[in-house]
């Protein structure tokens, strides 16, 4: 099986594409790719039942670390025991990331 990928340069150009073509935010899209890395967690790695399953995810400070966030806030949310590790404090994030860190301690 082939596995279609895109290189950084590209995937920058496919957001800004997104939030000036579509005027979809970096924060919809993170909450996107969050919710559906949770669901593929879920089913493929927690045998579709989260109950006091024990998480850990491994968070950077990209935009895939929001991502990250996000799945660990769904999974939290489906019953889930998380424990998140950042690299950086949460002080150190920025935007996007940022934002996803705030609702999860929230």
């Amino acid at each position: 099986m082939i596995i279609p990928y895109v290189n950084s340069g590209q995937m920058r150009e496919i957001d800004r594409i997104m939030v000036e073509k579509y005027h979809i935010t970096l924060e919809q899209m993170m909450e996107n790719a969050g919710r559906n890395l949770a669901i593929l967690a879920r089913s493929h790695f927690l045998s579709k039942d989260t109950l006091h399953k024990k998480v850990l995810v491994l968070v950077g400070s990209g935009g895939n670390g929001g991502g990250g966030l996000t799945a660990a806030r769904f999974l939290h949310n489906w019953g889930a025991d998380v424990v998140v590790l950042l690299t950086k404090s949460i002080d150190e994030l920025e935007g996007a990331v940022k934002h996803q860190a705030q609702i999860l301690i929230e």
